[in-house]
């Protein structure tokens, strides 16, 4: 088969579905000698890292000086021009990891990860509640397959969108393994004093974006303070909608002095902060399966998170669970972890434990076998 791939949403920082991407189309390429994949970025300003493309036993790339908002216009408004134009060549399926189909002469295939687009578009960012909201449901019924990333996802997308259950597939995320990986003291040490984070710290991983529920974890944290648990939270990931206002919120709480924000770091100093954190805290409203979680319990950390969503699917029994639209049961949460070393101590080793369920080399492998068997019909 000749499978198409837009490689943009990992041109730049990796985060969400850039990551889902990079590691899948790497694993393939370990994986799959046989087909040929045809992947394709465009941006006017910047070019695609030689680096970072998947080397693949056949394969073709292509890399061209088109404004991004001008294609996708194109793309998604008139389904023009197929990705098999720009390779010269007949592409017998595309996979999109965005729910908005990738044009091609051949069948398609879209990822979905969750569906925070449709229940809150004004807060999901502005392509996933624009573009998004507008075209997902289209795309999904004009799909010849669909992949969530969890059951969870599945059930929604089934029940909302009247889609065969047979045409969606439930194939989760993988596991960096490097994050079940020890980290040298040393190396622990020198990231601690580069980001000068003190000996005990709450962890959050991820996008600054409304849908974290950041602002209600600083309202948490608030809470613990006043109970005379004084911790700092450390929030790892990209600036984004949200990141302002968390300044002015730590502020007007008298949290300023407890509040680090690192930006985007690279992934090998992600790993070294997980295992440098007391509780990693996931208070998101809603997620499709949330990465940062197995990697938090790879990395040996305790996990408080919300009771909400693909989350308790995602840990188990390897969480501490709390309702995300209340500070005061966030706060509950995380002050017993902190003075229970006993349920910490157990959800590390339920937390290591269940994060080794998940592989991205089964996730591929998976992939794989939907390809084959969507060319076959």
């Amino acid at each position: 088969m000749r499978i198409g791939f837009d490689l943009r949403p990992f041109l730049r920082e990796e985060t969400g579905v850039g990551i889902y991407l990079k590691n899948l189309l790497y694993h393939l390429a370990f994986i799959d000698k046989t087909n040929e994949y045809f992947l394709f970025s465009a941006s006017w300003k910047d070019r695609f890292p030689a680096k970072k493309i998947p080397i693949f036993a056949k394969t073709k790339f292509s890399d061209r000086r088109i404004p991004v908002r001008a294609l996708n216009y194109f793309w998604y408004e008139w389904r023009w021009p197929p990705l098999d134009h720009f390779f010269k060549t007949a592409l017998d399926l595309t996979h999109s990891v965005a729910p908005l189909l990738l044009p091609t002469r051949g069948k398609k295939i879209v990822t979905v990860c969750d569906l925070f687009f449709m229940d809150s578009p004004g807060r999901a960012g502005k392509e996933a509640g624009k573009t998004f909201f507008t075209k997902a449901a289209g795309a999904l019924r004009r799909a010849d397959g669909v992949i969530a990333i969890s059951s969870f996802t599945r059930d929604e997308l089934v029940a909302r969108f009247d889609l065969e259950a047979n045409k969606v597939r439930v194939i989760p995320l993988g596991l960096d393994r490097k994050f079940l990986e020890e980290a040298a003291p040393a190396a622990l040490e020198d990231t601690k004093k580069k980001y000068n984070l003190p000996s005990s710290f709450l962890l959050f991983v991820g996008a600054q974006e409304p849908r974290k529920n950041l602002l209600r974890l600083l309202e948490a944290l608030k809470i613990v303070h006043l109970q005379g648990q004084q911790i700092a939270l450390v929030l790892v990931g990209p600036p984004g909608e949200d990141s302002n206002l968390l300044l002015v919120q730590a502020e007007k709480l008298g949290l300023a002095p407890w509040l680090i924000m690192t930006g985007y770091l690279p992934d090998e100093e992600v790993r070294f902060i997980y295992r440098l954190a007391t509780v990693f805290v996931f208070p998101s409203l809603c997620e499709g399966f949330g990465l940062p979680l197995i990697e938090a319990m790879a990395s040996g950390v305790p996990v408080a998170a919300s009771l909400t969503s693909a989350i308790p699917e995602v840990c188990g029994d390897a969480a501490l669970y709390f309702r995300p639209e209340e500070p005061e049961s966030m706060a509950e949460k995380i002050i017993f972890l902190l003075k229970s070393s006993q349920t910490r101590e157990e959800l590390v080793a339920k937390g290591k434990k269940r994060a080794q369920d998940f592989s991205w080399e089964k996730a591929a492998a998976e992939t794989l076998k939907f390809y084959q068997f969507l060319g076959e019909k």
